[in-house]
């Protein structure tokens, strides 16, 4: 059926290309260039049209226009550039001509003087105009910005538009979120190519692999048209790589750099580009690097909480019941390079280009962790290793004649991770773990008070040795084509009719392994080792084991401490310092580590006591194949030149097909067995949507712009929430399937945008939105027990019933809310620059934005209950069943608020930036049943500036200063600030460098 829907819609399209180049009449032709008259750049986004008629067009970002289908005659060809003078153009169109025209664009005046527009102003008015000139709701980071202040990401480049939230690893820029939807929510494109996704388990983009220096532009489309992937209910960042311009280019910069945290001065940061054109400028090729490192280590506090009731009143409180400190000591290193080349043909072009990045990290982390509520306390020291990479590869083809254009293209993209060897180490005490005299904690504890409550004991002991590898890897083809004719229905009619389709093939698999053993303070006496140390014991004579955990019966820490300490951890995040504690000594640790390795060669696999941990291994390994076919009809139509409607429908099928697996996990005496139970699963999925669209601008003046804008689009479920995978533990209390009957959110949009300009304010923009999302997924949980009914279970968790006989485990898994999720916001946004100041004053550039977010979403949840059958076996007692249960709250990841300041200032040679970014209440985490263990950020502000001194036409200096504030990430439990759930402190950092352009 859906097939046969495919074939009418291109049927369709074919007939109306067919009627239109019927009717079209295309008498001459009219391109050309628009230029800055000063520094020769070209301007994108500038309109050009023939006055009195609606021929026009909009420049490309070579600056490049084209106006088909011209009758013969002459005409006032007018181009318009917001912040710059207008200009007007005696033309004559003859038959059968082109009619060639390059335009030079001169700035604002001021008593006649031309004034020279700056550095940052250029990079704004360039976003302006491309913005004004969108047949969508989008912002832009323009070519000029990039290339005059660039930023060490593109999420950070991304991160002060409008409606926008940073997720920040270490301090570094990582993921973004539009108007507060996760990142998951959205779709990260290289030139019109999907990147493929990072993620571990979800569909997001780690956009700190993409440096600035490759970039030409980008631009976040907040309401999407039917001829992009409708997957993308927060929005869509397309990033464009670089193409060749009309000259010999080189660029350089080198840069070092410093992080307070660590006082560390090793960062360091090379890129550099070159390219040229050949064959009378046929041949474009460019080329770019980059190579970086920089340390992004970062201090961490965790709190976790309890339910209780207060006593004497009863009153619900919350008391923490774990308190983590982390101590994260990573340097992150990225390689990458891009390569364009693109081939001039008549009316057209064909491309070729290559895109890769490669981020390595490396991380020691020490952690202490105090877990009050069950009285155990643990030292966890952990190594680890790996790469993130990510490839794409396009070719694509595109002509553009006076009656038709086309666009094709296949691209294939890769993303890989691979994290050779992970090790985890771990001592702790369990019981006895408070200092005399104190035996609980309660509502009135603070998590910072915790640790003075903790005693340090000296036979804290060895637990764990795990070693862990992981390798994911995805893979995409696509190929596409698109095809547009014109039309005009008199004078004051005119516009396009355009249809295509996407095929796309991805391929992904993630693959765990984990060998160790756990359990190592048991079985060990006077006099005995306990299995594991007496293999170990055999290949570390030196360390004589034999007496010294003869003697306590446990592997001590002390005998493997480190003197590493630190008086300053958190220090500035809380009012006082934190210590870490006992740190165990790497070197030693990695030296027993590889001894319990050496038993599997000694003793053999099924004797050693280096054994295979099934969950850790089989837990989370899947592979499968998905199949994306999408098909879309569009048409824009021009009513005179103040009015444009665009129409359209896009149809959307997927098919997935993916393996995992069923199985138990087995434990005897610590001893990880064969898992039981084990069964092979496949999950085959299809889904198919319909999606009408329709965006409507409307100018009533030449200097306002109103977009209104109606879309339907898609978000598909996270890899792990339906790969058939269903785990239990070898204790029987926790229980974990996915979903295989999932299916695809759908949300409905809705936007409004009125953009004004003037000369001197600038343009001053108001967005306002809504989203009605079905069928979100969510995580519940509930308890199932002996008594449960078999039907009882929601379906497609392939949980058999034995499982929980005889046992009463948690199920965790994620279903589709029956409930709708409601999203609303409004943007506000300013930019301009004050060129019509006196004196060194007109190189003032101002942004500003502000955006307020509210949602609200009804979560289903579950409620174990007695149901209304009662056994017929003795005792008689009812069969369970789950009750719905039902609460609000807000989506995750939404902020409340979310503003950017950023004042720039050019002078000659010299350019600064100072930016404020605030961001809060960010809903970080959402409990399905109970709102006091929801979890929200607190405000968030942080200062950055910029400078920039040029010292020759082709030589300039700059520094950067991050976070001068000192800001950390913070987040609550409940409602109240008393209870931090998670602080991230990661300080300031500074980057100081030169760069050469020729």
């Amino acid at each position: 059926m859906c097939r046969k829907r495919l074939n009418v819609l291109f049927l369709f399209g074919t007939l109306v290309f067919g009627f239109s180049s019927l009717i079209a009449a295309p008498e001459g032709r009219i391109e050309g260039h628009v230029y800055d008259s000063q520094s020769g750049e070209p301007l994108p986004g500038a309109s050009v049209f023939l006055q009195g008629t609606t021929y026009g067009a909009a420049t490309d970002i070579e600056g490049k226009f084209v106006i088909p289908q011209v009758p013969v005659g002459n005409y006032k060809l007018m181009v318009k550039y917001i912040g710059y003078l207008e200009k007007s153009i005696d033309v004559s169109v003859q038959e059968g001509k082109t009619l060639n025209q390059v335009i030079r664009m001169e700035f604002q005046m001021i008593e006649g003087e031309v004034v020279t527009v700056t550095a940052q102003a250029e990079g704004q008015l360039g976003a302006i105009n491309q913005q004004f000139t969108s047949n969508t709701i989008a912002n832009i980071v323009s070519q000029a910005r990039i290339k005059e202040m660039p930023d060490v990401n593109a999420a950070e480049s991304i991160g002060r538009l409008p409606g926008v939230a940073i997720q920040r690893s270490g301090g570094e820029a990582t993921k973004v979120s539009i108007r507060g939807l996760s990142p998951k929510y959205n779709t990260v494109t290289v030139n019109g190519v999907r990147v493929p996704s990072t993620g571990a388990d979800d569909r997001s983009v780690d956009l700190s692999l993409i440096s600035s220096n490759m970039l030409d532009g980008i631009e976040v489309k907040k309401a999407i048209t039917p001829d992009m992937d409708a997957d993308a209910i927060g929005g869509t960042v397309d990033l464009r790589l670089k193409e060749a311009p009309d000259r010999w280019a080189f660029n350089a910069t080198g840069q070092a750099g410093y992080n307070r945290l660590q006082d560390y001065y090793g960062n360091y940061n090379f890129t550099g580009g070159v390219s040229n054109r050949f064959m009378n400028s046929k041949l474009g090729i460019i080329a770019n690097f980059n190579v970086d490192e920089y340390d992004r280590s970062a201090d961490k506090f965790s709190g976790n909480y309890r339910q209780s009731s207060k006593i004497g009143t009863q009153e619900t409180v919350i008391i923490v019941s774990e308190v983590l400190l982390r101590e994260e000591t990573v340097t992150r290193g990225r390689v990458g390079g891009s390569a364009v080349l693109d081939y001039r043909i008549p009316d057209g072009k064909i491309t070729l280009n290559g895109f890769y990045n490669r981020l390595k990290s490396d991380g020691l982390y020490r952690i202490n962790n105090m877990n009050v509520n069950v009285g155990r306390h643990y030292y966890d020291l952990e190594r680890r290793d790996g790469t993130t990479s990510i490839f794409t590869g396009a070719f694509g083809v595109n002509q553009n004649f006076d009656w038709f254009r086309y666009d094709l293209g296949v691209a294939r993209t890769t993303s890989h991770s691979h994290n050779p060897e992970d090790f985890v180490w771990r001592f702790g005490r369990e019981g006895d773990i408070y200092k005399p005299g104190v035996d609980f904690v309660d509502e009135n504890t603070h998590p910072s008070q915790v640790q003075s409550l903790i005693k340090i004991d000296s036979l804290t002991a060895l637990h764990n040795i795990w070693v862990q590898e992981t390798e994911r890897e995805e893979n995409v083809t696509t190929a596409q084509l698109n095809l547009q004719a014109p039309f005009r229905l008199g004078s004051w009619i005119s516009g396009y009719l355009k249809t295509g389709g996407k095929l796309r093939w991805l391929s992904r698999s993630n693959d765990e392994f984990q060998r160790g053993r756990a359990g190592l303070q048991y079985g060990s006496g006077a006099g005995n080792l306990n299995d594991p140390f007496e293999q170990i014991a055999a290949q570390l004579p030196e360390w004589n084991l034999d007496e010294v955990i003869g003697d306590i019966g446990v592997l001590p820490m002390r005998m493997v401490l480190d003197n590493y300490q630190r008086n300053d951890f958190l220090k500035d995040a809380f009012d006082r310092a934190f210590e870490l504690g006992f740190v165990a000594n790497e070197s030693m640790m990695m030296q027993l580590t590889r001894a319990l390795q050496r038993t599997a060669e000694a003793y053999g696999d099924d004797v050693s006591e280096y054994r295979v941990n099934s969950i850790g291994t089989l837990g989370r390994d899947y592979d499968g194949k998905e199949r994306y076919k999408a098909g879309y009809i569009m048409a824009e139509l021009n009513l005179g030149q103040r009015i444009t409607l665009i129409p359209g429908l896009r149809w959307e099928d997927d098919y997935s097909k993916y393996h995992g697996q069923r199985y138990r996990e087995v434990i005897t005496a610590w001893r990880d067995l064969p898992p039981s139970d084990f069964q092979r699963l496949e999950n085959i999925r299809e889904n198919s949507f319909w999606l009408p669209m329709v965006h409507l601008q409307v100018k009533p003046a030449e200097w306002m712009k109103i977009r209104l804008a109606r879309t339907e689009t898609l978000t598909r479920p996270d890899f792990i929430q339906y790969t058939p995978i269903t785990t239990i533990d070898g204790f029987r209390s926790t229980l974990r399937a996915a979903n295989a009957l999932l299916k695809p959110a759908q949300s409905t949009n809705y936007d409004a945008a009125v953009s004004v300009y003037e000369n001197k304010i600038g343009i001053f923009t108001v967005a306002a939105f809504s989203k009605s999302i079905e069928d979100l997924i969510i995580p519940v949980s509930f308890n199932v027990s002996p008594l449960f009914l078999s039907d009882a279970l929601p379906p497609g968790l392939n949980i058999p019933t034995s499982w929980y006989q005889g046992a009463s485990p948690t199920v965790y898994t994620h279903i589709n809310n029956p409930h709708k999720a409601e999203y609303k916001g409004v943007e506000l946004d300013w930019q301009t620059n004050f060129w019509y100041l006196p004196s060194i004053l007109k190189g003032l550039v101002l942004t500003a934005n502000y955006t307020y977010i509210d949602s609200e979403t009804k979560y289903q949840g579950f409620r174990t209950v007695n149901s209304d059958s009662i056994r017929t076996q003795r005792p008689r007692t009812y069969w369970q069943t789950v009750k719905d249960t039902l609460r609000v709250g807000r989506m995750p990841d939404q902020p409340s608020h979310i503003a950017n300041l950023t004042l720039g200032y050019d002078y000659k040679g010299f350019s600064a930036r100072f930016s404020y970014l605030y961001q809060t209440d960010i809903s970080t985490y959402v409990d399905p049943i109970n709102p006091l263990f929801d979890t929200f950020s607190s405000a968030y502000g942080r200062f950055d500036i910029t400078l920039k001194q040029r010292l020759t036409g082709d030589i300039e200096l700059f520094a950067n200063f991050n976070n001068i504030n000192n800001r950390s990430d913070q987040n609550y439990r409940g409602s109240s600030t008393f209870n931090p759930s998670y602080i991230e402190y990661y300080g300031f950092t500074m980057d100081i460098g030169a760069r050469y352009r020729l």
